[in-house]
């Protein structure tokens, strides 16, 4: 049922892909018809596959008008009772200076996503085919905007405490460099999502580009983005994504040495917490610093912005991970054995002795996950892990809290709070 449900997800990306090859293999040469080339050019697709998705949000019915009491020049209410209203506003913020309070997917796409469409073709530039299943496979996911959402933000909240953090002022622009930095930020994690998918053996992933075209797709987008990291000319933030991409390796590497029965039990969830910062919030974190840092901010701000990012990504994973336990909880007989190495069930570990032995054998036995499924739920595993994640949310509000007040500072705390109600 899983395995049917990630191709269904994946299954336009599949298509694309055996369009792709009969194109190779109809024309011989991708450059032996101009005319057709030209049409059917990997950033035409690119940008048709774009603006196909620009106008899914533009068809959709707008959100409810929601208003906030006493603040009638401010387009952003702070009140979102939901991650998807959450991101909405939010992205209000960065996309459009329309200042009216009707959040609508029109604001959503906006200014930006537009200018995004051409940039990322510039970034990509490429004559070979299998680039616009880059592009479909980097706008396939809601997800997929996180992480550059969460950099325009902080450079929108941060500008505003260079200027006067002594009182409240509109929120500054966002400049070139920034929005730069957001896109070379998404174009790692994607190219992170590639090489992950190959080494987890990811069925959908295989399917549509093969393990060793999803290799060199992964490598092509960390060579530019790379380059373009390095037109930003900062040297610390250069170090900063540098460092980003040098924990996503070491992170997966991490993950690929499961914990061991003789691990002290405590040491296990540590070792486990390590790994989620190499994999998951050392991007978010880094670069929600980097974009601090070209705002030209000061030290106290951009550790700020570091705190936020490194929390917002460690409560993310740690909730991703309770919705994955939930799910191959309802199907242990279909559930991949690897999939079980989670929070919850090394939290329940630290309660509980007898599930050493079971992970340690990677649950490979009859029962194993059943057994495992059990100890969580009798061990309150998944309030811990959710009691952690919490914590965090916490912690990503308190560290921002000193900014001055302004809409990008509210969209950064109402996007962390919403973060249990996200779905997948």
């Amino acid at each position: 049922m899983l395995r049917r449900s990630i191709l269904r997800r994946h299954q336009p990306l599949i298509n694309l892909h055996r369009q792709t090859y009969a194109y190779y293999h109809a024309t011989n040469s991708v450059y032996s018809q101009p005319k057709q080339a030209e049409e059917e050019s990997p950033l035409n697709k690119l940008s048709q596959g774009i603006s196909a998705f620009a106008s899914t949000l533009l068809n959709a019915p707008p959100l409810r008008r929601v208003t906030k009491p006493n603040i009638e020049t401010l387009p952003f209410t702070g009140n979102a009772t939901s991650w998807e209203q959450a991101i909405r506003e939010a992205q209000s913020l960065v996309n459009s200076a329309d200042q009216e309070r009707i959040f609508d997917p029109v604001k959503v796409v906006g200014k930006d996503l537009w200018e995004l469409k051409g940039n990322i073709t510039k970034l990509l530039g490429s004559g070979h085919p299998f680039i616009d299943t880059i592009g479909k496979h980097y706008f396939e996911s809601d997800t997929n905007r996180i992480r550059p959402l969460l950099v325009l933000l902080i450079a929108k909240a941060s500008s505003v405490a260079d200027k006067d953090p002594s009182r409240v002022v509109p929120d500054g622009p966002i400049s070139d460099t920034q929005r730069r930095l957001a896109e070379i930020t998404e174009m790692i994690y994607t190219a992170s999502l590639l090489h992950y998918d190959v080494i987890d053996n990811n069925e959908a992933s295989n399917a549509v580009f093969g393990n060793k075209m999803a290799v060199l797709a992964g490598d092509f987008l960390l060579a530019r983005s790379s380059v373009a990291l390095a037109q930003l000319k900062n040297a610390e933030c250069i170090e900063l994504m540098a460092t980003c991409i040098a924990h996503l390796v070491e992170g997966e590497f991490m993950q690929l040495q499961k914990p061991k029965e003789d691990m002290d039990k405590n040491k296990a969830f540590e070792y486990y917490l390590k790994q989620v910062y190499m994999k998951t919030s050392s991007l978010i974190a880094e670069s929600c610093k980097a974009s601090s840092v070209l705002a030209g901010c000061t030290s106290h701000v951009v550790k700020a912005a570091y705190d936020y990012g490194n929390n917002f990504g460690i409560a993310f994973q740690l909730l991703n991970d309770v919705r994955q336990f939930t799910q191959i909880a309802a199907h242990t007989s279909t559930s991949s054995p690897t999939a079980w190495i989670n929070a919850p069930v090394l939290m329940a570990w630290t309660k509980c002795p007898d599930l050493g032995p079971i992970i340690e054998r990677k649950f490979s036995r009859e029962g194993d996950m059943e057994k495992a499924r059990l100890l969580v739920y009798q061990t309150n595993a998944l309030k811990d892990v959710m009691t952690l994640a919490d914590e965090h949310i916490k912690k990503a509000i308190d560290s921002i809290d000193h900014l001055p007040t302004s809409d990008a500072r509210s969209a950064l705390v109402q996007l962390v709070k919403n973060l249990p109600s996200r779905q997948e």
